[in-house]
């Protein structure tokens, strides 16, 4: 059975009828303009796929095989086994095999400006609740256990999740330990191993209000416990 099909209609100016003409002109069978269209949109899409393959120029080629070799000549140069991979995949062709095994590097990942903010933000903030956990007064820490729970004795920032909101554990994890941002959390694990990402934009939405404010001072008790409840 063909496949469903629906019928739709478009204008072209005088100029792009004359290019679908010319390439129409060149096939075997001479194909109508609206199959000369269709077999064009196929061709594009089909392309815009094959863009997103590893597919480097000769000069590129050449470029990375001797940058491999330059490698693999420097004697503090450990990882030959990475250097020869390159050469073979140049040699053979086989760029695949690049992009599986060297996935932290040729991948099609893109951080925004939004999750860098939000995960600065949550770090941030955690960073004010845990100094102020760790100043309080008995009477005030008694306080914030009545009202939000035993397991804020002491407010620990648990980090992202690693199976749901591994973006975000990736952005933390290198701002805190590649860039030395927020030391407070370098020494210890980021990985929640539960999701925090709904609590955690809940918990921003009363804290920032209150950040202006935090200038020379820490978070009184009653913040905490809005923040936290």
């Amino acid at each position: 059975m063909p496949p469903k099909t629906e019928r739709f209609e478009m204008r072209m100016d005088a100029e792009a009828l004359a290019l679908i003409d010319n390439w129409r002109s060149q096939q075997d069978d001479l194909p109508s303009r609206a199959e000369a269209i269709r077999r064009l949109v196929e061709a594009g899409l089909r392309r815009q796929g094959e863009d997103r393959e590893m597919r480097p120029s000769q000069t590129e080629r050449l470029m990375l095989w001797m940058l491999a070799e330059v490698l693999k000549q420097n004697p503090e140069y450990d990882n030959i086994e990475t250097a020869n991979l390159i050469q073979k995949s140049v040699y053979g062709g086989h760029f695949w095999a690049l992009k599986w095994e060297l996935v932290g590097i040729l991948h099609d990942r893109t951080v925004s400006n939004a999750d860098v903010s939000f995960v600065a933000d949550v770090l941030d903030m955690w960073s004010f609740i845990e100094e102020a956990g760790e100043t309080l007064g008995k009477a005030d820490r008694s306080k914030l256990v009545n009202a939000t729970g035993p397991w804020n004795d002491k407010p620990k920032f648990s980090g992202f999740d690693g199976n749901n909101e591994g973006l975000y554990l990736s952005i933390a994890t290198f701002m805190v330990k590649e860039m030395n941002r927020f030391e407070r959390f370098k020494d210890r694990s980021l990985n929640s191993h539960s999701p925090s990402i709904n609590r955690n934009r809940a918990m921003l939405a009363i804290f920032e209000p209150m950040r202006g404010s935090l200038v020379g001072r820490s978070l009184n008790v009653d913040e905490l416990i809005a923040i936290l409840q």
